[in-house]
């Protein structure tokens, strides 16, 4: 059954919905543990009420949801518009709602001790909510989940350190989580909730995608510059007080490939040790990322997995085979004037994460 959409717009200050966008053509993309990203086309002169200068506007001022068959499937801000005045078209530019907490930092001298990880997620994004002037967006909440990993974090004021940055390093960690920004309808208001995932979000799913059979796979990029065998990260402190530790596996393939990461947040050498080794072990060989496009109303369908997902893929050629198991990282449709999706998934082999999907 072809899927409906609807692409919904609101003030995010005031959290008034101001109904449908006239959209022409649209895509959007949900990313693993970012915050994705969509881009709606409107008429540059529309003539629907309530569409004006006044109501969509650049900057972070609106917030778009896009609607697939009464379930919100993606949300997030406006940032930037491109007006094509020979077309008389206007494209809108928009990033998941991580965009926003990217923008906002930590004004503040916090030390957490042996807090739940999800717990100090949720206390930086609440911080962003409750510092200043226009930071309390009532259409944003920050769940309760627990993952029962404890960690030692100090942040310190003088930093000014951004939050979304902050999550998404917490999050990166061995035994770390994933998170999503969900929205859904509760009554006739749309709720974003910030939700941790652990140990990790997606499921195996007993699907395969094959090339030819029920999908097409016409690129896959094979990422080098990813391979490190010595990796360095660096804490809090300067000069000779500063926490440090390094990891090293030489390689009898690549030559000697370093990486320097800073976690100036951190100050307990284990935690230090934990990052460089498993930036060791995501970088031991180049990474393969196929690009898989699902046929038209046929399945498996977009309602058949989540992003974070595991499952089999097989197709690849000669120098770069591609038969595993892979995790989408990635979820991309794009809807034409006609309404028909195109649905296109990228992957990445389930070792990079360490971990199994859930049972």
């Amino acid at each position: 059954m072809t899927a409906t959409y609807r692409v919904l717009f609101r003030d995010v200050l005031s959290g008034i919905i101001h109904g449908e966008l006239p959209a022409e053509k649209f895509s959007y993309t949900n990313t693993l543990n970012a915050p994705g990203s969509a881009s709606v086309t409107i008429a540059l002169n529309p003539t629907v009420a309530r569409v004006n200068t006044q109501t969509v506007i650049a900057g972070g001022a609106t917030a778009v949801y896009i609607e697939r068959s009464g379930r919100i499937v993606w949300s997030g801000l406006v940032w930037d518009a491109s007006a094509d005045f020979a077309a008389g078209t206007l494209e809108l530019n928009c990033e998941g709602w991580l965009s926003y907490f990217r923008h906002r930092h930590y004004h503040a001298t916090t030390a957490f001790a042996q807090v739940d990880q999800a717990d100090i997620a949720r206390s930086l994004l609440r911080h962003a909510g409750n510092y200043g002037d226009g930071s309390r967006l009532g259409m944003i909440e920050y769940g309760n989940e627990k993952t029962g990993i404890k960690r030692d974090r100090t942040y310190k004021e003088s930093e000014h350190k951004s939050i979304g940055e902050a999550v998404e390093q917490l999050a990166a960690v061995i035994n770390g989580f994933d998170f999503s920004f969900d929205t859904t309808w509760r009554d006739a208001n749309l709720i974003t909730t910030f939700t941790v995932h652990y140990p990790a979000v997606g499921r195996y799913r007993a699907v395969t995608l094959e090339q030819g059979r029920n999908c097409d796979i016409p690129s896959a990029t094979v990422g080098g510059k990813s391979v490190v065998t010595h990796a360095f990260a660096l804490g809090s402190g300067d000069g000779a007080d500063q926490v440090w530790a390094s990891a090293g596996l030489p390689s009898k393939v690549f030559p000697r490939l370093e990486a320097v990461e800073s976690f100036s947040d951190v100050k307990e050498y284990g935690t230090l040790k934990a990052k460089a080794e498993e930036r060791i072990r995501i970088g031991s060989a180049p990474i393969t990322l196929p690009s898989i496009a699902l046929y038209p109303n046929s399945s498996p369908g977009l309602d058949d997995f989540a992003l974070g997902d595991a499952l089999t893929v097989r197709g690849g050629s000669g120098l770069v085979p591609i038969d595993g198991m892979w995790r989408i990282t990635e979820l991309s449709v794009s809807v034409d004037e006609s309404g028909a999706e195109q649905i296109t998934l990228t992957a990445a082999p389930r070792e990079v994460f360490g971990g199994d999907a859930n049972g």
